[in-house]
């Protein structure tokens, strides 16, 4: 008798332990970036930004859901931003600074499928100040399946995770498309 207790408890353990919500994984966060879609040496954002706020994420409490952090995010924009040649060498060699305010995290109670919506505003404003360049709110979705993992509470972080490495791509895509390769004077 005294077994079977000792075992249930300890199998209740290892379940209880195994479903436990953890947060994302900045490496699986970072967009991987294609050659084309680089920022190539001649571009004016070519190792010219630096992230100086990250802000609106929150811890994942291990018994809920998982989250994205702050700190999360951050590294994983800034791997991404270093895997399209934005990113500078150092903060101080920087032109440009990159403030994302995570908006929004919509994510499923349970599921076999999750799909996580991530809204983000980001914005590229001159170092020495001034208006800024780019000034957006994305949002781009990613989905755990059931093949990627059975359990929830993995699911979940997985969804998380593309979420926000979809949400970094458009980012890209947009800074690509409307931030023009040569510096432009302004207008007087």
């Amino acid at each position: 008798m005294l077994k079977t207790l000792a075992r249930a408890a300890l199998v209740a353990c290892a379940l209880s332990v195994a479903a436990c919500a953890g947060g994302a994984r900045p490496e699986n966060i970072a967009a991987s970036v294609q050659p084309a879609a680089s920022f190539d040496a001649s571009h004016q954002l070519h190792e010219a930004l630096a992230v100086r706020n990250v802000q609106g994420g929150s811890d994942t409490n291990p018994l809920w859901m998982s989250n994205i952090s702050d700190e999360q995010f951050r590294a994983g924009l800034e791997q991404s931003l270093r895997n399209a040649g934005l990113l500078a060498d150092s903060p101080a060699l920087a032109r440009y600074e990159v403030v994302a305010s995570l908006q929004d995290l919509r994510r499923p109670m349970a599921g076999l499928d999750m799909t996580v919506t991530m809204t983000v505003r980001y914005s590229l404003v001159p170092i020495g100040g001034g208006e800024p360049i780019f000034d957006e709110v994305v949002s781009a979705s990613g989905t755990g399946r059931m093949s990627d993992a059975f359990v929830g509470v993995e699911r979940l972080r997985i969804a998380n995770e593309a979420a926000a490495r979809e949400n970094i791509s458009e980012f890209l895509r947009r800074l690509r498309d409307r931030v023009p390769a040569a510096t432009v004077a302004p207008v007087s």
